[in-house]
């Protein structure tokens, strides 16, 4: 796909823009590691559970009940006199008469006493879970700082762009006078070649600013997890290959 900038302007300010507290808070909403935090914490939460319940008595009650088809010639050796039924069909009313019943009820009472392997899988799951709730919060943490950092160094870079701008232009004037001098002959030709050469100087310093405040714009977007969003990006767009109305 060819490459098509949407930024034409210099300063152009597409990145988020407003108070830090404010921006912290939306690193917090879109920054996608706390995400995976949050995820890794909940994991973490259930294996802590499920150990602590390994420790807690369980109670465990089973019932059958099934009732047997019985048909069939008589034992002439039994001495008896049998009223069961000769056919297939009449087993199979015999299953579900209640006549030949077979149930089972059983009640399980288990009491773990000094398990200590379901302790100790229950202390690791706990120094798991701090763990993860300290990682969680140190990252927080690294947000807010990332963010701090990111908008002070784009302020600054700001003022840097502005600061060689205004030098450009000085060094500009000073270049065209001096060389107007010179066309009128009340310069010479070192002069001329001097204000060039700070010319030249200007102009590098400028486009050296201007690459360090892309490169704060840049680290801004990072920062508060609005990369995608400022560069136009959609997931659901990348997965479709369908751009959006509009683009």
């Amino acid at each position: 796909m060819p490459v098509r900038p949407t930024d034409q302007s210099t300063m152009a300010n597409t990145t988020p823009q407003g108070p830090t507290e404010d921006m912290a808070a939306r690193a917090l909403k879109d920054r996608l590691e706390l995400g995976e935090s949050d995820i890794d914490l909940e994991n973490r939460r259930l294996s802590r559970d499920a150990a602590r319940n390994a420790l807690l008595p369980s109670v465990a009650l089973t019932a059958y009940y099934g009732g047997s088809g019985l048909a069939g010639l008589q034992n002439p050796a039994s001495g008896t006199i049998s009223t069961k039924p000769l056919d297939f069909g009449g087993a199979l009313q015999t299953a579900f008469n209640n006549s030949a019943p077979d149930y089972y009820v059983g009640l399980t009472v288990s009491i773990p006493l000094r398990n200590r392997v379901a302790k100790s899988d229950q202390y690791r799951a706990e120094l798991e879970t701090r763990q993860s709730e300290l990682r969680l919060e140190q990252l927080k943490k690294q947000i807010r700082i990332e963010v701090r950092n990111a908008q002070y160094a784009l302020e600054q870079s700001e003022a840097r762009v502005v600061s060689a701008r205004k030098g450009r232009d000085l060094a500009q004037k000073t270049f065209d006078i001096t060389a107007k001098e010179q066309e009128l002959g009340a310069g010479s030709n070192y002069q001329t070649l001097t204000a060039r050469r700070d010319l030249a100087a200007a102009e590098s310093t400028l486009v050296a600013a201007m690459t360090a405040y892309q490169k704060a714009k840049i680290e801004v977007d990072r920062a508060v997890g609005s990369t995608l969003e400022a560069n136009d990006i959609s997931i659901e767009s990348a997965k479709t290959g369908i751009a959006p109305s509009g683009q």
